[in-house]
């Protein structure tokens, strides 16, 4: 090649990664925008109190020693330790919690166009990268992060650029980084092992001599020593995934029908962003549907005729291989999500993104590559630069639409609402003139606790279990819940208002409890609204001093039974004796029946059956 098409290649090049860098620059400015908005969500704070230091237990799930480990029982505190020095050198706010998850996300897609740059060429994964940095399905969960998703994009991410690379260049280093991402992953979430399973069928099937080549390159040690890690990790696995599969059922949502209709619909709506909008506003009105089952459908096209060509070019065998590698493990993903029965949500859904547009790009390439005619070049790049653009406009489409939400319509789900930061301000204010801070309902606690003062968070408890379960229960264990629910002096109950609930009963049951035990004193507060509707409903609940021994109907069989032991006695005295020992053993009896039979085991921290694996 001449000095002058090196020039131009390299000018190329340069452009095509400053190209690169200007999308990830958009990509944070996009996801960045007005970013207090929608308001923040319960699960977007499962990890704040792990990254806090965990001085309490609300959403820890296991600690080694004194260091959080498990948010969930099955989210790891991966994401907790990379906040912990942001939240020490800055206070948690929106600001905070979001943006670093922007950032990462936009290095994911820097890490994408290295992966591609080497076999597409700089410009086409520049244009690539553009798609996906205007894609709503990967702006907005990436800017939420309440799956998470985040790291999960990040190690695949990782893990596909790191294969790729090996691809071109077999080092050993490279397979152990991916094993190490594999850990990362799988320790951040367990449902990353859906992607691990899937590539590791995809390379066995499609790359089986770098498998083999691989192995030969090994020594004898080295092979053991991969051999032994292997079955350790598959072994760990097992023993923390399978239990999860088996007897972790969530109450907390709606049985998911496991029709393949309803999960391909789902995952439609989820890479075309209709699904993300619905959840977050309660509307995606405006927001296009059909490019990410046209996306799919034309990629099959694509497969057929890459099959039906004999590639003569190594090129264009290679770019077909890694479309068809893409391919297979955005079907295996899928496969998977189907046959778990937990699996459903948004946030599942997005592990297959960006599998199908890498597909597009590796089978037009190979295409592109394998045309010998410079006018069939041209109808290719017409026709795949159409398809790109048209992905790209209706991309930028979509997100127009949720960013004018953002501007210029003030309505939201209940659970995204805004007013969150209202009432965290009051409580702020009035929480240390109550004895403790009470939510009765789901959706409120992990808020109001991570933006609150160090004191304050110790009053705060997240009664939402035991409110939702109060109406199946008989009165004497009612009055036990009750009472110990809400201690002498003045409590502050939080719920959502009628209509905006998660779980109606768990509103319904507090209001109940308020109507049969009249010793507590209550009246509605404050009233807290947004766009026109009233969103939370705050309570003072006092329980006077004298008010000590209300467990009396819980033990009214043992009262009696003194009374009528006392009326025997020879004088006054020893009737007020007896009955007020037959009381107190009576009311440490109820104490103990509610707390083995009335209250789960973490009453104050959120139960683990609150999202969806």
């Amino acid at each position: 090649m001449s000095n002058s098409g090196k020039l131009v290649m390299e000018f190329r090049r340069r452009l095509a990664d400053g190209l690169a860098i200007a999308a990830a620059c958009i990509f944070i400015f996009l996801a960045a925008y007005r970013i207090e908005l929608p308001g923040l969500y319960m699960n977007e704070l499962d990890f704040v109190n792990a990254a806090q230091g965990a001085p309490d237990n609300t959403m820890i799930y296991m600690r080694l020693g004194p260091v959080p480990l498990l948010v969930f029982p099955y989210i790891g505190a991966l994401k907790a330790w990379i906040y912990t020095p942001i939240f020490r050198l800055f206070a948690v706010s929106a600001l905070t919690i979001r943006l670093p998850v922007i950032l990462i996300a936009a290095v994911t897609l820097l890490i994408f166009y290295r992966a591609m740059r080497r076999n597409l060429g700089a410009i086409w994964a520049a244009i690539v990268v553009w798609i996906m940095a205007v894609d709503p399905a990967n702006l907005f969960p990436s800017r939420l992060d309440w799956g998470p998703t985040v790291l999960m994009h990040f190690f695949q991410a990782a893990i596909l650029a790191l294969w790729f690379s090996y691809r071109d260049k077999p080092q050993l280093w490279k397979p152990v980084l991916i094993f190490i991402c594999f850990g990362l992953g799988f320790f951040d979430k367990f449902n990353f092992v859906w992607l691990i399973l899937a590539f590791v069928i995809g390379i066995c099937l499609c790359y089986p001599d770098s498998l083999k080549n691989l192995w030969l390159s090994c020594s004898r040690f080295t092979r053991w020593v991969a051999v032994i890690l292997i079955l350790v990790a598959l072994g760990v696995a097992l023993y923390l995934v399978l239990p999860l599969l088996l007897h972790f059922h969530p109450t907390a949502i709606r049985a998911r029908t496991t029709g393949l209709e309803v999960k391909w619909d789902a995952l439609v709506n989820t890479l075309s962003g209709f699904a993300v909008a619905y959840f977050i506003f309660g509307d995606a009105a405006g927001v296009i549907r059909f490019t990410s089952a046209w996306l799919i459908a034309v990629d099959g096209f694509l497969a057929l005729a890459c099959l039906s060509f004999p590639m003569s070019d190594a090129e264009a065998r290679e770019n077909r291989k890694n479309g068809f590698f893409c391919l297979l493990i955005g079907f295996l993903i899928f496969l998977q999500i189907v046959i778990t029965p937990q699996a459903g949500g948004p946030h599942h859904y997005s592990m297959i993104f960006p599998l199908p547009l890498l597909a597009f790009a590796f089978l037009a390439k190979s295409l592109y590559t394998q045309f010998s005619t410079e006018n069939l070049r041209r109808l290719a790049v017409l026709l795949f630069g159409s398809a790109a653009l048209c992905l790209f406009v209706i991309n930028v489409h979509n997100t127009a639409v949720y960013l004018f939400h953002f501007r210029t319509n003030p309505r939201y789900s209940p659970r995204w609402s805004p007013e969150i930061y209202s009432l965290s301000h009051y409580i702020n204010e009035h929480g240390f003139e109550a004895k403790s801070v009470i939510c009765v309902d789901w959706g409120m606690h992990n808020q109001l606790h991570a933006l609150a003062p160090k004191k304050l968070r110790r009053r705060m408890h997240d009664f939402w279990p035991p409110f939702k379960e109060l109406g199946n229960k008989n009165w004497e264990k009612q009055s036990a819940v009750v009472n110990h629910i809400f201690p002498k002096g003045k409590s502050l109950v939080l719920t959502f208002a009628a209509s905006k609930e998660t779980f109606p009963e768990t509103r319904r049951n507090f209001l109940d409890s308020l109507s049969t035990h009249p010793e507590l004193k209550s009246h509605l507060v404050k009233e807290f609204w947004f766009a026109g509707e009233k969103i939370y409903e705050l309570y003072e609940i006092f329980r006077p001093p004298d008010g000590a021994s209300q467990i009396r109907h819980a033990a009214a069989t043992a009262t009696a039974h003194a009374n009528r032991f006392a009326a025997n006695s020879d004088g006054l005295d020893c009737h007020r004796i007896n009955v007020a020992a037959a009381h107190n053993r009576a009311t440490a009896s109820a104490s103990r029946r509610y707390d083995s039979e009335s209250l789960p085991k973490n009453l104050c921290q959120n139960r683990v059956d609150q999202q969806p694996l």
